[in-house]
């Protein structure tokens, strides 16, 4: 009895280890489908992550270089500018984690719109243009400190901004992009798409998705030119690739280029037109000094007239005495010959009190010429002092380029 017992409580064991191995099986079956139905959402989602970070060091990199990063050749992640068929992106020049050594990176380098290297210097402080002739102080130093102060300034800020013109930052590249938007169909223009719709893109950003393999246009040489599918593909059996692309446009906007653009040469033009009025002011200041030297040359054409009818009046005076004394000498003196001596004499004094009334005016004149100079003296500071704040504005808008 106790053996029988025995067998059948070992008959129990076996059904009841049956048994709990299917609930087992059913449980474990069950938590592998809930755990491949609520991976997938966040591996996506871990996908995008990877591809906003690889787009915001992508547009960093603008910031530091002033132009995009070259694609890597493999995933080592080096961009590789003189390899044409790199397609990786260059993790470890953008000091990104190796994580993201499996996407892959697309650049604009063709349609005479290369985003991978750095522009030609461009934009300037001065427009490019020789701000030549200012300031030329028509006085000296002392006679106008503030405005001489003021043109030393603008001597330094002039021979600062032509520096610039050889400096390239990202509004040069700015300037690139641009061109690439504005024909955006040139001929070897980077492409996202097929062959029957693509669209023109600055850069794109692939990642290989789930099954770890880039597919479709996204793989090396497939779709003959074309390399990369449009974003938003709807995904397959086939096709699991998750990217995103950046047009022309739109990294335009993202990079702020239109409003850094429009800053810098707005201020640049502002200096031109203050360097436009420094130069108009400049004749009106040598024409104010001219006047004063022509009162001064009055002046002293006057103190000798006055000079010369003061001689007139003691000469006239002396040849009338004489001449009376010696016709009462004579007893030849008649009303005829005291009338002539009293003209003479009237003559000889409204001469001198016309000259000591032209030399008066011409003294006034000179009063006046150089109130003026000195008033233009204080117009001529202002005009210098607007354009140092013009030129530094447009200096320090140039040197700040794209970074914030």
């Amino acid at each position: 009895m106790n053996r029988f017992f025995i067998r059948r409580q070992r008959g129990f064991s076996l059904i009841e280890l049956g048994v709990s191995l299917v609930i087992a099986g059913v449980i474990g079956l069950m938590l592998w489908r809930w755990i491949a139905a609520t991976q997938q959402p966040v591996s996506a989602q871990d996908m995008r992550r990877q591809l906003g970070e690889a787009q915001s060091a992508v547009e960093g990199f603008v910031l530091t270089r002033h132009r995009l990063p070259c694609a890597a050749a493999n995933t080592a992640g080096v961009e590789a500018c003189g390899t044409a068929d790199a397609v990786f992106l260059p993790w470890k020049t953008l000091g990104l984690s190796s994580d993201l050594s499996v996407l892959h990176y697309g650049v604009n380098r063709g349609g005479g719109a290369d985003l991978a290297a750095t522009g030609a210097a461009w934009i300037a402080p001065d427009l490019n243009i020789d701000f030549t002739g200012v300031p030329v102080l028509p006085v000296a130093t002392a006679d106008a400190p503030a405005a001489a102060a003021a043109a030393t300034q603008v001597t330094s800020l002039i021979t600062t901004a032509a520096a610039r013109r050889t400096a390239v930052n990202g509004l040069d590249w700015c300037r690139v992009l641009r061109g690439f938007a504005a024909n955006p169909t040139a001929a070897g223009v980077l492409s996202a798409g097929n062959i029957t719709a693509s669209l023109p893109v600055a850069f794109t950003l692939v990642h290989p998705g789930l099954n770890g393999q880039f597919d479709g246009n996204n793989r090396v040489g497939a779709g003959g030119s074309w390399r990369f599918d449009l974003p938003g593909r709807a995904q397959d059996e086939g096709f699991d690739d998750i990217g995103l692309a950046v047009g022309p446009a739109d990294l335009s906007a993202r990079m702020g280029c239109v409003a850094r653009l429009s800053a810098a040469q707005g201020s640049a033009q502002a200096a031109f037109a203050q360097y436009d009025t420094a130069r108009v002011m400049q004749e009106y200041w040598s024409l104010r000094e001219f006047d004063v030297t022509t009162a001064e040359d009055g002046v002293s054409g006057a103190e000798t007239g006055v000079a010369m009818a003061a001689m007139g009046l003691a000469i006239s005076t002396t040849s009338t005495l004489v001449g009376l004394a010696s016709a009462a000498n004579t007893e030849g003196l008649t009303v005829y010959a005291v009338a002539i001596a009293a003209v003479n004499m009237a003559v000889a004094v409204t001469e001198t009190v016309l000259a000591a009334q032209d030399l008066v005016d011409a003294q006034q004149a000179l009063v006046d010429s150089r109130a003026k100079l000195v008033a233009t003296s204080t117009y001529a500071a202002g005009v210098y002092t607007a354009l140092a704040d013009a030129l530094s504005q447009s200096i320090a808008l140039d040197t700040k380029g794209l970074n914030p």
